[in-house]
């Protein structure tokens, strides 16, 4: 028990780390899914996400909706969090580069 529990742990510290060294161009708490979208450029996939919080994400307005890309390597994963916050009606926790345009979503997580 206390291995595992030392294990979830650094766990944790090591995803810390990761994500406070990776830059981000911006955050959002609170977003919800649009739509999704195929194309032919990039992942071939596209979603159409709004900014759920009462201020502004980087350049997305409280209320504003903004069209991203899914990083190519890791598209079916990404895809997997989106469309599974859709069909549960969960909101999304996004990091993304917004000095594109379309965005290109950096990381992601459903909210319970």
């Amino acid at each position: 028990m206390c291995k595992k529990s030392i294990i979830a742990v650094l766990a944790i510290v090591v995803m810390s780390m990761f994500i406070a060294s990776a830059s981000f161009a911006a955050t959002c708490g609170i977003m919800s899914v649009v739509s999704v979208a195929s194309t032919d450029s990039g992942s071939g996939a596209q979603v159409w996400l709004k900014n759920e919080t009462t201020g502004s994400c980087g350049v997305i307005a409280s209320g504003g909706q903004m069209l991203f890309n899914l990083p190519s390597t890791t598209a079916d994963k990404t895809m997997a969090v989106i469309l599974t916050a859709m069909s549960l009606q969960k909101k999304l926790w996004v990091a993304f580069d917004d000095s594109t345009d379309p965005g290109m979503i950096q990381v992601i997580s459903m909210q319970n």
